[in-house]
């Protein structure tokens, strides 16, 4: 049975010496792969859609003495100061494992269970901040897959005083300084895609062709506010009373809460835009964190590219969840507090099941569904969680954990809540049978003449407007053109080879992010078709990259779809009973074994409306 923080407290020499004899028996710590020194942003097909971090902060000076106190009544308690002592280890760091040191009591004595959890990195007491931000965030591309018009998430989950809110705001402050330097080298690049003919102006040649948007939530309980909303009203506690804003979904499936967007243009601008929200944060003094967030944080940057207004924008998603509590720690609260905590853990269980879903979605390629309506926290993080959305998206999991044993019962649960995510590739079926509707079984020579003859459509369609609008003007005078012969020769202007080359197929087109097809399109562009401007050149570039997202999706969907049918239908006698044959058809009828009306059953089964009153 597990021990309690007080009862831990007092056998901690006990526990102290178990652990020191474990210490010495375990193997030796793995490191990360990589020195920090050499990280370089893993490749697209390489990256994983959740990845998750586990996180343990050190111990503050006289941390240990002042929050866990021995049981005065239990005479074979310690006298001496209670010290820090390990509740959580660092079996390896890439693969992340940490191993959870569980104290329990037994007949005999205490005793200490050690368990092991995975993940795909793990953070000790020792690692900084930046290293932190490097591996998460740097490695896995967020910020050029949010430039790319991807979303990119992170979240920051763990018991209340464990750390979120430290991790999350020096990754929110990293994000504002590497943020703006990341998209003038994109836009850079892709203004040089576009050749020498570009118009030429100061924002072009400095790669500043993104606008950037940011909104910062509070989600508390079950009611969200803006916290860059400016109030001068105050609730009993000195917490500011905001206006409530709904989050609901729109006529056209979006969830946009009317919240106030800033426009920020330079990281000092975004910097104080985020110091100014997070001090507007509601917080409470708990048993474990005198400044404990009681809220959920968060913070959304919307990327636009100007120079392809048309293509979806980005979203850059950061949240600092509220913190997690067992009863020990809310006991004392009073009732909205009590409300509040409630609230907050339903929050955290439905966007466990949202994340974990996503995983295996990522891992296997039948039906999941993702439960992401069933709460409001999961609804604002609808980018990532619907399947039917076309942009890329990648979510980043740190599950933080308190590093004395006297948390270890918590730490369990939150490592518990959190390795689950962690996604293991699936195994080789073999070759996929082709299928012409699914883009994803196209070889090379496939995917050359999908490319090319859509490529055409749309250069056949660009053709019959301009010969429209020389029709109508030789009308006007007086005169009549021929008719465009169907078979009229046509350029494309593009080298299908050069988007395409041997050896790529349409399922690796189909993992670019759209301004990366537009960048491949341009640098493909052939000189003989000089009618075709830049502009238009992108505008069938984004047409054709959407249509084959379309493809992609419609073909999963459709294998969904018929999975689905091919599941086993209810058979109404298996779930109430068969009853008397032929009774009960009507309400008065004989009732079944199971106490159900048979005939209002079979009413049911076969569309009927059931009984109906008099």
């Amino acid at each position: 049975m597990a021990s309690s923080a007080t009862v831990t407290t007092t056998q901690l020499p006990t526990y102290r010496a178990l652990l020191e004899e474990w210490e010495n028996k375990r193997a030796p710590v793995k490191g990360f792969s990589v020195p920090l020194a050499e990280l370089k942003p893993l490749t697209k097909d390489a990256s994983k859609d959740v990845i998750v971090a586990f996180r343990t902060r050190p111990s503050l000076p006289n941390e240990a003495a002042e929050k866990f106190h021995a049981n005065p009544d239990d005479e074979n308690a310690s006298t001496e100061p209670v010290e820090f002592c390990a509740g959580v280890t660092v079996a390896s760091a890439e693969p992340g494992v940490f191993v959870a040191h569980v104290p329990g009591m037994k007949w005999n004595g205490p005793t200490l269970a050690h368990e092991t959890y995975e993940a795909d990195l793990a953070f000790g007491p020792d690692v900084e901040n930046e290293e932190v931000f490097q591996r998460t965030v740097v490695v896995n591309d967020l910020l050029a897959l949010s430039l790319s018009g991807g979303v990119a998430c992170i979240l920051a989950y763990g018991q209340t005083g464990s750390g979120k809110t430290f991790t999350m705001e020096s990754i929110e402050h990293r994000v504002a300084r590497d943020l703006f330097d990341t998209a003038r080298a994109v836009g850079r690049r892709f203004v040089q895609a576009q050749g020498p003919d570009t118009a030429s102006s100061p924002e072009l040649e400095t790669g500043d062709i993104f606008e950037f948007q940011v909104t910062f939530l509070e989600l508390l309980g079950r009611h969200a506010s803006d916290l860059l909303e400016v109030t001068d009203k105050v609730d009993e506690q000195g917490n500011p009373i905001r206006t409530e804003v709904a989050v609901r979904e729109d006529k056209v499936g979006n969830v946009r809460p009317n919240l106030i967007s800033t426009a920020v243009r330079t990281s000092e601008e975004l910097e104080a835009l985020i110091n100014r929200a997070l001090s507007h944060r509601r917080t409470t003094a708990t048993l474990r964190n005198a400044t404990s967030s009681r809220s959920h944080a968060m913070l959304t940057i919307t990327i636009k590219n100007t120079l392809l207004p048309y293509a979806e924008e980005g979203q850059l998603i950061l949240v600092d969840l509220a913190g997690s509590e067992r009863y020990e720690d809310s006991k004392d609260h009073d009732k909205q507090r009590m409300e509040e905590a409630r609230e907050n853990n339903k929050s955290l269980m439905n966007l466990k099941e949202c994340v974990r879903a996503k995983a295996k979605m990522a891992a296997e390629d039948g039906f999941v569904h993702i439960p992401w309506r069933a709460n409001k926290l999961t609804m604002l993080l609808k980018p990532i969680f619907d399947i039917e959305s076309r942009q890329p998206s990648k979510a980043m999991i740190i599950a933080h954990v308190s590093p004395h044993i006297q948390d270890t019962v918590h730490s369990t649960n939150t490592l518990s809540y959190a390795a689950p995510f962690l996604t293991i590739p699936p195994k080789p079926r073999g070759p996929v049978p082709y299928d012409a509707e699914d883009p994803r079984t196209w070889d090379h020579d496939k995917t050359i003449e999908w490319l090319t003859k859509y490529f055409t459509k749309l250069a056949r369609k660009s053709q019959l407007a301009e010969w429209k609008v020389k029709a109508r003007a030789a009308e006007l005078a007086g005169r009549r053109l021929k008719p465009l012969p169907e078979d009229a020769p046509v350029d494309i202007g593009v080298d299908v080879l050069k988007i395409c080359p041997p050896g790529s197929t349409a399922k690796n087109l189909g993992t670019l992010y759209t301004p990366q097809f537009v960048e491949a399109c341009l640098a493909a562009r052939t000189a003989s078709d000089d009618k075709l401007t830049q502009d238009q050149l992108k505008m069938r570039a984004v047409d054709v990259i959407g249509n084959l997202f379309y493809l992609i999706l419609t073909a999963k969907t459709r294998k969904r779809n018929e999975i689905m049918k091919s599941r086993k239908k209810l058979v109404t006698n298996d779930v109430y009973g068969g009853g008397a044959a032929g009774a009960g058809r009507r309400c008065g009828g004989p009732r079944g074994a199971d106490g159900a009306g048979a005939g209002m059953v079979r009413d049911y089964a076969e569309g009927g409306q059931g009984c109906k009153g008099g």
